[in-house]
């Protein structure tokens, strides 16, 4: 189970703020009794700019992601392009954060795009 965080900024060096609770980081290992760390990058590369796109749709917005209004009238991508490997991952994270967001009532859509057309 992760710890309580009071603070969800990045480290100076730009690593999560689990590493910054070293209580928390430095533990046991529990095959060998010795000592062991915990990993603290919990949000593989993928996931993290899957989701930076929204920000094109209402980019000077200071206040949320993007306005409803911008991401219905931008919303959904008509046509997403890629290679195979970009195209599934990349959309595989991007679903995911596009589910959530729908669910939190961000879109009109459950889908993020209408088309899409992995290239080899």
């Amino acid at each position: 189970m992760l710890p309580e965080v009071e603070s969800y900024m990045p480290t100076d060096n730009g690593e999560s703020p689990l590493a910054a609770m070293t209580d928390w980081v430095n533990t046991t290992c529990p095959c060998c009794g010795g000592p062991a760390k915990r990993e603290t990058d919990t949000m593989p590369q993928w996931a993290g700019y899957s989701w930076y796109f929204l920000r094109y749709t209402d980019p000077h917005n200071d206040e949320a992601l993007a306005s409803k209004e911008a991401l219905k009238y931008w919303m959904p991508v008509d046509w997403y392009n890629g290679g195979m490997e970009h195209t599934t991952l990349h959309l595989l994270y991007s679903r995911f954060w596009h589910k959530f967001l729908y669910d939190q009532g961000l879109f009109r859509v459950r889908s993020l795009t209408r088309s899409v057309l992995p290239t080899a």
